[in-house]
């Protein structure tokens, strides 16, 4: 995937990605935004929520809503602010609006017991208690193709803006919010972005030589297929164990069939 953005707009391999403008937009940045802030929709997909946040009464709106099989919608400019983070701070910063880029990614993130959704959808999750506070529950997983698009088009926002900070809105807003919560690994999704934008060194990648490859929610044959990759497909090495590959939170891949 090769993104890129000219004056405020998203292309991918120089075509517009999809466009869902937003009236939920206040005017441009005062000054260049430096945090890129992560949020999951709560709800099922993204082309609903991109829907959602273009009706006047949602009161809110992103930049972007990356759908869970790594399509990309924008809402709104980068080069104008939009109403992704609400009453917030981080850093000596309020009202990181005018700080910060906004991508939502689809997803529920906490579930019912019984791993269902609010629509009584059955998704694949893991088992984690948040950071901030609160009891194990199940959080829906975040699909590899969903973050590897987040990946690329986080990279392409820090080559146009000077983004030097990547957070949840569960960092800028503790109090009241949960995403992108414990399924999002920040942490290698810092690296990959910022590594690049940043001076650290991004993660190990390999490419699927298998024409089709399971992925599973554990290291092992023994746990559940949740999904799978193609043949020449990029993914990242975020652990290995034994012959397993981790390529993202609860997604684990036999490691023979990854170069």
């Amino acid at each position: 995937m090769s993104y890129t953005i000219r004056n405020g707009t998203l292309e991918l391999n120089g075509a517009a990605v999809r466009q869902v403008p937003s009236p939920n937009v206040s005017g441009t940045y005062r000054v260049k935004p430096t945090k890129l802030v992560m949020h999951y929709t709560a709800g099922g997909s993204g082309s609903g929520s991109a829907t959602w946040l273009a009706n006047p009464n949602a009161g809110a709106s992103a930049h972007f809503v990356i759908c869970r099989d790594g399509t990309v919608i924008q809402c709104v400019s980068v080069d104008r602010r939009a109403w992704h983070a609400g009453k917030s701070q981080w850093g000596g910063l309020t009202n990181l609006n005018s700080y910060s880029i906004g991508i939502e990614l689809a997803n529920w993130g906490p579930l019912r017991d019984d791993g269902t959704t609010a629509a009584s959808k059955a998704v694949d999750y893991i088992e984690a208690a948040h950071k901030n506070s609160g009891p194990v529950r199940k959080w829906e997983v975040y699909p590899a193709a969903q973050i590897a698009a987040a990946e690329a088009v986080a990279r392409a926002i820090a080559a146009y803006h000077p983004i030097n900070e990547i957070v949840g809105h569960d960092d800028i807003a503790p109090a009241r919010k949960l995403d992108p919560g414990p399924a999002f690994d920040m942490a290698a999704f810092r690296k990959a972005v910022l590594g690049q934008a940043g001076g650290d060194s991004a993660p190990e990648r390999g490419t699927v030589t298998a024409s089709s490859l399971n992925v599973r929610s554990g290291p092992g044959t023994t746990y559940p297929v949740v999904g799978g990759l193609s043949r020449g497909q990029s993914v990242p090495i975020l652990e290995r164990r034994r012959e397993w590959i981790s390529i993202a939170p609860g997604r684990w891949v036999f490691g023979e069939y990854v170069r």
